[in-house]
């Protein structure tokens, strides 16, 4: 079986993103003429281009038909109302299958978005299989939080699992058998909410029946999920991967922009401490820093997880469709740290957003062509923090000018072509390191650590703040530089160095 998860760099593809292939300018909009292409035929032609820089695995948001009942704004591929069919909005189910077929061929895993929590509220279930669903004492279907455009599934209906196992099996096999005759498909999936079924067993008996029927494939179940414990639970019923919610937080709680938009280390977010699985990093922020924050992060699942090819995953992340964009939030600069370590980090999966690679800046759309979105930033000014809302575009915006947005794309290349070059950072052990920052406990703000793989270690540090810092002890990168330097003894803001000893 090849083994290919430790390996992951995710790349999230908004179809509708790649859909708004609009004029530019209104006097191009004078020549336009039709795509004769569907999306999914125009990134499936596109394909090469990603081979360029360097992602592994191509990660479709659901392609499936949204619902119309209490469908919000241009609708939420979230909102499923058929399983085992494709958006026409998006291409049909040939050109999907094509889509897969060539991305294999290139070399890509492709692993595409499934919705287990809910279905729309007009899903073809809901008129055949009324007792899938969650009702109140009324009979009338339930649906979680603000989601008025879905309807939960019931997991302790055992034909419900049934259906739902049927499901991913399909779409596992869809494209038939391959040359050894075994099912050829997708290669995983991104698991909505995975956490949020009303009945986790149904992970237990799922997720090992189907890596048994498929067996001579490695498969990627990634779950969105919020909380260590809960990822935890997952990853004790088969998942092999998760979200790591908490590293996110890192830059939702502890970062923000100042008044030109710069990245600054900005800890007034009053949720912080009030974040019950947040709150030890906040803490350890407190004390010991930007550095404390991301160690407990990281050490929180350093001490269960077994530093092996098949051992649980965790996507770390910027941007996703969800949270928007890292640069509109947080700044060019924090974005910058968190990605080098992400990249640099024990079990990690990185994770990237289509046009994060450009330097993207709005959030892709998700239930409107244009509106504003809860996923804004927080700003200081003068002695005040203000909050600004963010913004949901159906086209792109990337970073400004020609050289900004080479410079984006050279950064993740650089930093995708380390990590798949140097097995100490897919498969290496993980050990903190000293390396005698020169600041007050509370302001320390560089981590360092080694990554060490068949007796060769790599010596890895991140400035995870704005500012210079000098460092006490740098005999550890006096070897070859792979990736950034040491300006003397010290680091630059939002920098990093990695030498090999």
């Amino acid at each position: 079986m090849e083994r290919w998860i430790h390996r992951a760099v995710n790349y999230q593809i908004n179809l509708r993103g790649i859909a708004a292939r609009e004029p530019a300018n209104p006097f191009d909009a004078l020549d336009e003429r039709p795509s004769p292409d569907s999306p999914l035929a125009y990134v499936t032609a596109q394909l090469n281009r990603l081979t360029t820089l360097g992602v592994t695995v191509l990660h479709l948001m659901p392609p499936f038909p949204i619902g119309e009942e209490g469908r919000k704004g241009i609708g939420s591929p979230y909102a499923v109302r058929a399983y085992k069919e494709v958006n026409p909005e998006f291409g049909t189910k040939e050109e999907l299958a094509a889509f897969v077929r060539t991305a294999h061929e290139l070399g890509f895993k492709v692993i595409i978005g499934m919705v287990p929590n809910h279905t729309s509220r007009d899903n073809v279930w809901t008129r055949s299989n009324p007792e899938y669903y969650v009702k109140n004492d009324q009979g009338e279907i339930l649906y979680d939080l603000d989601w008025s455009d879905t309807a939960k599934l019931d997991y302790n209906q055992p034909e419900l699992r049934k259906a739902m196992f049927d499901v991913y099996d399909y779409w596992l096999g869809f494209l038939g058998k391959d040359a050894h005759g075994e099912p050829d498909g997708v290669d995983g999936f991104r698991l909505d909410m995975a956490h949020f079924i009303n009945d986790r067993t149904f992970w237990d008996e799922a997720l090992p029946e189907l890596k048994a029927r498929h067996s001579k494939r490695e498969l990627l179940f990634l779950a969105e999920c919020y909380g260590m414990d809960n990822n935890k639970d997952l990853f004790r019923r088969g998942m092999t991967a998760a979200y790591d919610d908490d590293f996110y937080k890192v830059l939702l709680y502890l970062y923000g922009r100042d008044a030109n938009g710069a990245s600054i280390i900005l800890p007034d977010d009053e949720d912080a401490p009030r974040n019950n699985d947040f709150r030890p990093k906040y803490e350890a922020f407190k004390k010991g820093g930007m550095r404390a924050a991301v160690e407990k992060c990281l050490m929180d699942y350093e001490v269960d997880l077994a530093v092996a090819p098949d051992a649980p995953r965790l996507a770390r992340y910027t941007d996703n469709h969800d949270e928007g964009r890292g640069v509109y939030r947080f700044g060019d600069g924090a974005v910058r740290a968190m990605m080098r370590l992400t990249f640099l980090s024990p079990h990690a999966i990185p994770f990237m957003l289509c046009g994060q690679e450009f330097g993207a800046a709005n959030r892709p759309p998700i239930h409107e062509r244009i509106q504003p979105c809860d996923k804004g930033y927080r700003m200081r000014v003068g002695d005040r923090v203000i909050k600004r809302e963010g913004v949901e575009f159906e086209g792109n915006s990337f970073a400004r000018g020609y050289e900004a947005r080479q410079d984006w794309y050279a950064f993740y290349k650089e930093l995708i072509g380390l990590r798949l070059n140097q097995p100490a950072l897919t498969d290496g052990d993980f050990k903190l390191l000293d390396v005698g920052e020169d600041s007050a406990p509370h302001e320390q703000q560089v981590i360092a650590f080694t990554r060490t793989h068949d007796g060769r270690t790599l010596h890895c540090a991140v400035n995870l703040g704005p500012e210079k810092r000098r460092l006490q002890k740098t005999a550890p990168f006096q070897g070859k530089a792979l990736y950034g330097k040491l300006e003397g003894d010290e680091l630059d803001g939002f920098a990093a160095v990695v030498v090999r000893n």
